[in-house]
């Protein structure tokens, strides 16, 4: 698999966690995101959320440079959680997202929430790209 190169502001393992960018995945699946956390690790410092009340409770507490969302979570769509994160005066409400997503009609949520479509089951260049999509235009989703 080809290796992709991290763009400016983005580093390899040898740099410190504070001059890489944040990335929070909201994922209900464990295989999902124990291999997503594991491949962008070398780009991104990573966190994983597996409800969207912990995806919420991370903005917060360590705000991401871009959401990774999975549409369905057990305890929100995720609408729900992109709603809540538009209605909050901190930085969730310009929170740039790639919508991670095995359902059918993943591009066309993305363009109605002003997100970055990443269809499941991906290549993690796509992945990578996706997310270097929605760090590059930040305000978008």
């Amino acid at each position: 698999m080809e290796s992709h190169k991290p763009k400016q502001g983005q580093t390899g393992n040898d740099a410190t966690e504070t001059a890489r960018r944040r990335v929070l995945l909201a994922d209900d699946d464990d295989d999902v995101r124990g291999v997503f956390e594991i491949v962008l690790a070398e780009w991104f410092e990573v966190r994983t959320a597996a409800t969207g009340a912990d995806a919420l409770a991370i903005v917060r507490e360590w705000p991401p440079d871009v959401l990774l969302l999975d549409w369905t979570l057990p305890d929100a769509t995720g609408e729900e959680i992109v709603e809540r994160l538009r209605a909050r005066e901190s930085g969730g409400a310009l929170l740039p997202i790639v919508v991670v997503s095995g359902d059918a009609t993943v591009k066309e949520i993305a363009r109605r929430i002003g997100a970055i479509p990443c269809p499941k089951p991906c290549a993690v260049d796509q992945l990578v790209e996706a997310i270097e999509r929605a760090l590059d235009k930040p305000g978008l989703a």
